[in-house]
């Protein structure tokens, strides 16, 4: 078996010099606090997984995987930087336990022979394998050995054979099991022919997911399945570039410029995502990006809100990783520079923010190909943060799901921060376009074109302009310029979602959503007539969708304007437009022009009363 996978023993040891340092004491304190929990934890073992799923837990043995992995890695680490033979031991009970179970697969997963849980479970036995070596035995070394092979070497090679539908795909199960199981296929490929020929079949089958990863290096499936599949890329990655000397996973397209995504939508370390796992995804094996690309904004990003959270006991190991893949010259940074206005146009993706790091108002939108997998009904959608609290949000699928025998969200583009014409969903075939984005001393604009979305005779274009300080850059105002047009006269519904409580006066179409820690004002107008109303649906997890719904009769062209601000927005919002089609909106103060161009307004200038 190939040695020093991720860390020779050596290295391992090493790190004790890393941790008088920062920010290395904080992400070893809390390391050593995880491992002090895990101990006080009862070991994973197949007996629970088994007794999750029966009572109807999905994902049961998938998750014990991963946390089995998560454990082991931490446990480890912090045994080699300072010697405890409690975190050792646990970790040789939990990769037994893990050799012990009668499969390596989920049983959610129907009759796949290979899945997320073997790529999981196998990361986890060949790590613990090489980094335990010297403290088993050799019966339990051929033991986790033979596991390996009969549970993730075989298994994965019949998957490719029977070709497994996850083989061939773009997304995130692509780069999961092939990057996992291609791991330790890797590790033993130097004694054992057959796991030789799945680590070919893995890179091979990896390329489906490169092909799909842009120079940009968005994903178009979320923030928290970019998360996933970049762990497990970046795992391998780095461990064939140190056992076959092989750089070329660290250097395909987009691998460079991909750490910035994330970057872009979390701001203030919370997530603006627009998937169906909107998660946060502050891994430690990120920092690998920083490594081996210098990816500033990672570094920040990482040391700034990984490590200033509760520890738990399960999941996958954020800081030993990030104990051993930090780099060790690399300073702490407190500021970075990121852009006022951030586009992502292969995955329709685009953010704008008051000012960075840490926005005070932050937008994030989407204009995006919605038969892109796990995409949601949800062009042109909008998401608010004000003073680090999402305000306006994407609904993720799991808050609805349950509640999808309700009238409201059956469209299920009425779950989101966009329009609906005619009550009809959001086309799959959609394929939308940020149009435009531009920063200037006193505004951020972003213009997101729908294309067919609303139906094949309808046009959208929706424009977020953000008005901001020339002096010190502060959030103002945000306004939400949706332009339709419609070849006949169909009904118009728009939508604002929140989990804040919603106060509003309707006859002046105006009102304040309150968070728990802010307050956003909002105003309405339009160029046709309108009925504003409010909904509550629960939710899950004890939440409630708080919906500002804005309805037209059947129009031909309309102009919707929503104003948002931190303060009160003074006056009425007026709203109008000339001959030539193009538009003035006055609202607080700020009187904003636009100018019709190539069947399209344009933002012309900002100004403010004195």
């Amino acid at each position: 078996m190939r040695r020093g996978i991720l860390a020779t023993r050596d290295e391992l040891i090493g790190l004790r010099k890393k941790i008088a340092c920062k920010p290395f004491a904080a992400i070893y304190n809390t390391l050593h606090n995880r491992c002090g929990l895990i101990l006080e934890s009862s070991p994973v073992s197949e007996d629970k997984w088994r007794s999750m799923w029966e009572q109807g837990s999905g994902a049961a043995a998938l998750l014990a995987a991963r946390t089995t992995q998560g454990r082991i890695l931490d446990l480890l680490i912090a045994h080699h930087v300072e010697p405890n033979p409690a975190f050792r031991d646990r970790a040789v009970e939990e990769l037994k336990n893990l050799v012990r179970w009668t499969t390596w697969t989920d049983p959610s997963h129907g009759d796949l022979s290979a899945d997320l849980c073997t790529a999981e479970a196998a990361t986890a036995a060949v790590i613990a394998l090489d980094w335990l070596w010297e403290d088993l035995t050799r019966a339990d070394r051929l033991r986790v050995l033979q596991a390996l092979r009969k549970k993730a070497v075989i298994p994965y090679r019949r998957a490719v054979a029977k070709r497994a539908w996850w083989y061939t795909c773009y997304h995130y199960w692509n780069a999961v099991v092939n990057s996992g199981c291609g791991l330790a296929c890797l590790a033993l490929s130097d004694e054992d022919p057959r796991a030789e020929e799945a680590y070919n079949l893995a890179r091979k089958g990896l390329s489906n997911f490169f092909d799909a990863l842009g120079v940009e290096g968005g994903w178009d499936e979320g923030i928290g399945h970019w998360g996933y599949a970049m762990r497990y890329v970046l795992l391998l990655g780095e461990a064939t570039s140190r056992l076959l000397d092989d750089q070329r996973i660290l250097h395909r397209r987009g691998m460079d410029s991909t750490g910035k995504f994330p970057v872009y939508f979390t701001p203030n370390g919370r997530t603006a995502s627009f998937g169906d796992s909107p998660t946060v995804p502050l891994y430690g094996t990120f920092y690998l990006l920083a490594k081996h690309f210098g990816a500033r904004e990672v570094l920040w990003w990482l040391d700034t809100y990984a490590f200033h959270r509760d520890v738990s006991t399960a999941g996958w190991s954020a800081a030993g990783l990030a104990l051993l893949f930090r780099p060790a010259e690399s300073p702490v940074i407190t500021d970075v520079r990121l852009k006022p206005v951030k586009v992502f146009n292969e995955i329709g993706w685009a953010a704008t923010a008051d000012r960075w790091p840490r926005p005070g108002l932050y937008v994030a939108a989407k204009a995006a190909d919605l038969a892109a997998n796990n995409s949601r009904r949800n062009m042109n959608s909008i998401q608010v943060q004000l003073d680090g609290e999402m305000l306006l949000r994407d609904l993720d699928i799991r808050e609805y799901a349950t509640n999808l025998s309700s009238e409201f969200y059956q469209v299920q583009a009425r779950a989101h921060n966009t329009v609906v014409v005619a009550e009809r969903d959001h086309r799959i075939d959609a394929q939308g376009s940020i149009v435009e984005a531009q920063s200037g001393k006193n505004f951020r604009w972003i213009a997101c074109d729908a294309h067919i979305a609303c139906g094949e005779n309808v046009r959208f274009i929706r424009h977020v302009v953000m008005i901001v300080d020339p002096e010190d850059q502060t959030g103002k105002m945000l306004i939400v310029l949706d332009e339709l047009a419609n070849a006949v006269g169909e009904r118009i519904d728009q939508f604002w979602h929140t989990h804040g409580r919603l106060q509003m006066k309707a006859r002046a179409k105006s009102g304040v959503i309150s968070g728990r820690r802010t307050n956003l004002h909002f105003a309405l107008a339009s160029t046709v007539k309108t009925k504003v109303s409010t909904q509550s649906h629960g939710l899950n997890h004890n939440q409630t969708d708080n919906v500002i719904c804005v309805t037209a009769g059947n129009a031909t062209r309309a102009m919707f304007a929503s104003v948002f601000a931190p303060k009160k927005i003074a006056g009425k919002v007026t709203f109008g437009r000339n001959r030539a089609g193009s538009a003035v909106l006055q609202a607080g103060g700020y009187t904003v022009c636009f100018k019709r161009r190539k069947n399209r307004l344009h933002l012309d200038k900002i100004t403010q009363k004195q």
